[in-house]
């Protein structure tokens, strides 16, 4: 019998489960589990792409237009000065997130191999959930917050703030001149019941602003039979049904069967996605294509410390470790490219994130 070339996986480390850790070598399962972490931090950040741009900013200034009409004069005239309205700073959070694994040296003397992947299995599991968690919060929660930034140097106060919601901060002019009052301008709205007119006026809300490369509203799989019930509403084609020649090339296929992350349909100007961090009975509509991201996910600015990593007392012995760790955070960044519809009250209402 032949035997088998490649490379190990921790699906390979997963299925043995009678080799103990010692007598497979702790080399061997470092290199495989830091390939593994590699590949789950690089397939987590292409996911985040439709909604966050990465960064190691603590802060940014979101700007306001520069506005201001020219005034005729004659030619002893002089116009008068007029105070230009400044940009609002924009803070973004970075918290440290542990997952306990307790690699000590007398687990790594008993465990079988299988064990040890099970257990990086479950961390990168909860690092997904605490990530789904986290974007739920910086998204559909509508009170901006001061942040204490304990995790870089110098220890400061960022203010985080949301998308737009009527706090007076600045906002910028639409591309046709159009300005808006900040003290009430506000992309969190509530409709007593799903409309037609409420989930256009939703989409309006982000189109107004500039943005209009690819809308998408994404919606909870919940939602998914009451919104494609509404008139106007076009269902994405079924990947299951050969259309006939004649018919009209389509963007996309879907497959129904995946109910938590799939294209439903086209509705006005906006595309209709399922979305596996999206809540029941809220919308959220943004520009995904647009390079203003809604939000921005703020890293460590050591390499070492992004992404999910093995936290090691020793890096000689980069197994012996009790905890697995990832430092982020999510912020809003473009605070117009994103709105939120709540269409089970006439006000709207922060959802409750489970934490």
């Amino acid at each position: 019998m032949a035997v088998p070339i490649g490379t190990y996986t921790l699906t390979d480390l997963r299925a043995n489960r009678f080799q103990s850790v010692i007598e497979f070598g702790l080399d061997n399962i470092n290199t495989i589990l830091q390939r593994d972490l590699d590949a789950h931090n690089q397939i987590v950040t292409e996911l985040l792409t439709e909604l966050c741009e990465p960064t190691q900013d603590k802060q940014r200034v979101y700007g306001a237009s520069i506005d201001g009409d020219m005034v005729e004069v004659d030619e002893f005239a002089r116009s008068a000065s007029k105070r230009q309205v400044v940009g609002s700073g924009v803070g973004f959070p970075l918290r440290n997130y542990q997952f306990p694994i307790g690699w000590d040296e007398r687990f790594l003397k008993r465990a079988s191999v299988s064990e040890l992947a099970e257990r990086a299995i479950a961390a990168q599991t909860a690092h997904k959930r605490k990530l789904r968690q986290q974007i739920k919060q910086a998204l559909f929660l509508s009170t901006n917050y001061t942040f204490r930034d304990i995790n870089s140097s110098p220890i400061a106060d960022l203010a985080v703030k949301r998308l737009a919601n009527a706090d007076s901060m600045a906002i910028p002019n639409a591309p046709d001149g159009t300005s808006f009052n900040a003290a009430s301008h506000t992309h969190y709205v509530g409709s007593a019941t799903l409309t037609a007119a409420a989930l256009t006026a939703n989409v309006q809300n982000v189109i107004e602003h500039g943005f209009g490369e690819r809308i998408i509203s994404a919606i909870h799989y919940n939602d998914a039979a009451a919104v494609a019930a509404l008139t106007g509403f076009v269902n994405a084609p079924d990947y299951r049904v050969i259309p006939a020649t004649s018919a009209a090339a389509t963007r996309d296929v879907t497959n129904p069967a995946n109910f938590y992350n799939r294209f439903l349909g086209i509705f006005g100007a906006a595309e209709v996605w399922v979305k596996p961090w999206a809540i029941q009975n809220y919308v959220f509509t943004f520009d995904t294509n647009s390079p203003m991201k809604p939000l921005v996910q703020r890293e460590d600015t050591v390499a070492g410390f992004q992404g999910l990593r093995i936290a090691a007392t020793l890096s000689a012995h980069p197994l012996n470790a009790e905890f697995m760790e990832a430092m982020f955070g999510f912020g809003v960044w473009t605070r117009t490219n994103g709105a939120v519809l709540y269409f089970a009250n006439a006000t709207y209402a922060d959802p409750t994130i489970a934490v």
